[in-house]
């Protein structure tokens, strides 16, 4: 392998006090050290590493006591994978000791480790070039692999033949897939050749580790592109997506194929600026996208004219949507909120004051503004006459901000009387509070009184009468 040492290139986010000190510490020892992987890759890419992990010739047990030397609190787990952590206030820093991996039996971490005594043995095991970079404490990167060339050039490339990387751990198919969504990046032909092969190895991968991946692959900047080349390879996470690639629709409402329309709402959704990171897309509108039309190919009905339907798509979508997001066990509340975005997402009230009320209490006013989000981003990946619906989710709008600035509220919990309130005028305690708190807010909601203090203690005492 040729060894490089390039320049580092920005010193708009400095190394932090707390990682010089422990390369110092290492290295006036007579060790080398160097920051390794995702931290040396974002500076150069003038972004703000999430955490650093150093690499070191030190071995773990001289490690420790360096540390210990030091007065620095760590953490040795160098039986398990060759590390040890040291704990600080700016945050922990990991230190692995230069090493060979094993076999992977698990498909997730290496049988066995045994420490080399260089950088050259130690990249071996890294995943890819971009991610095999080492910094010294002076800024200069060491590049064994060619990493720096392939992320000027954009590109994710595995380190060494890549149907062994993916053999070892099949989670790095979708690794590779969000990095490319996450940077712009284009995954090199060999590379993509070995994850399509290898896909159905993820099948084998833990629903967690699969679903923290999916999360950083359809936020991405770049997620429809991604999604578009690797759409069979997500097929095996979620099945329902790869039947709608290349399904017509056979209506004038759509221009698309469905996964294409499915990736054109992906990329409808907005992708938020956050200063020192890339941009990214809203997870839970990200999810809706991606999921909200798996239904269709299920509902599918030619009619005697070629026109396509596929009515109650919503409704089968939500139940694709809630097994996939149960199956990959993501937390309950999100489960049931993307559930709600899906089978809402072709839902359009009348366009009156009282249609559009209720249909925000049953939806949540905070969920129906990423709905709104989402209807937009589906309307504008339809066809020109589809487009034409925007003027209904306009119309909704506005009555829905009207609501607001009034002051009106969307659950039983808000009104302007609690359940002590009607106890106090005479009612027993027990069901019979709730059904008279439920008759209020259906007489709010209905225009028939308004939610006032007095007006609505009058309208108990009516009640209890």
């Amino acid at each position: 392998m040729v060894f490089e040492a390039h320049e580092r290139r920005t010193d708009k986010f400095p190394i932090p006090a707390s990682v010089s000190m422990i390369l110092g510490l290492l290295g006036a020892a007579g060790h080398e050290a160097y920051i390794a992987g995702g931290a040396v890759r974002d500076m150069l890419l003038g972004l703000v590493p999430h955490d650093f992990d150093i690499s070191s010739s030190c071995s773990p047990d001289v490690t420790a006591r360096i540390l210990e030397d030091a007065g620095i609190r760590h953490l040795d787990n160098a039986s398990v994978h060759g590390t040890v952590t040291a704990i600080l206030e700016g945050g922990n820093i990991e230190i692995t000791t230069f090493r060979v991996d094993g076999k992977y039996s698990d498909l997730r971490r290496p049988d066995s480790v045994t420490f080399a005594g260089s950088i050259e043995e130690d990249v071996r095991r890294r995943d890819f070039t971009v991610n095999s970079l080492y910094m010294d404490k002076d800024g200069s990167v060491r590049d064994v692999t060619g990493g720096i060339k392939d992320l000027e050039a954009g590109v994710i490339r595995t380190v060494g033949d890549p149907d062994e990387r993916f053999g070892e751990d099949a989670l790095r198919i979708l690794r590779a897939m969000r990095f490319a969504s996450r940077f712009g990046f284009r995954i090199e032909d060999e590379t993509f050749a070995a994850m399509e092969k290898c896909a159905d190895e993820l099948k084998k991968i833990s629903a967690e580790r699969i679903a923290s991946e999916l999360n950083g692959i359809i936020c991405g900047k770049d997620a429809p592109a991604v999604i578009r080349r690797c759409w069979r390879i997500l097929g095996v996470i979620i099945p329902e997506l790869a039947l709608c690639h290349g399904f017509d629709q056979h209506t004038h409402f759509h221009d698309r194929d469905c996964l294409e329309h499915t990736l054109c709402v992906l990329e409808g959704i907005p992708l938020e600026e956050k200063e020192g990171s890339l941009p990214s897309r809203d997870l839970m509108l990200s999810m809706s996208a991606l999921l909200h039309d798996l239904g269709k190919p299920e509902c599918f009905k030619l009619d005697e004219y070629g026109t396509g339907h596929m009515r109650g798509h919503p409704e089968a979508g939500r139940r694709i949507a809630e097994r996939v997001l149960t199956e990959l066990k993501y937390p309950t509340a999100f489960t049931r909120d993307v559930c709600k975005l899906v089978a809402f997402h072709d839902v359009f009230t009348p366009q009156e004051r009282t249609a559009v009320h209720r249909f925000l209490c049953d939806l949540g006013p905070d969920l129906y503004e990423k709905l709104k989000v989402l209807q937009r981003a589906d309307i504008m990946a339809h066809s020109e006459l589809g487009r034409r619906r925007i003027r209904r989710l306009e119309y909704m709008s506005e009555i829905a901000d009207e609501l607001k600035a009034d002051g009106a509220v969307f659950a039983v919990k808000d009104l302007a009387i609690s359940g002590s309130d009607v106890i106090s005028l005479g009612c027993p305690e027990g069901p019979e509070v709730g059904k008279i708190l439920n008759l209020l807010f259906e007489k709010y909601l209905a225009g028939e009184i308004s939610n006032k203090r007095e007006l609505l203690m009058e309208s108990v005492k009516e009640m209890i009468s």
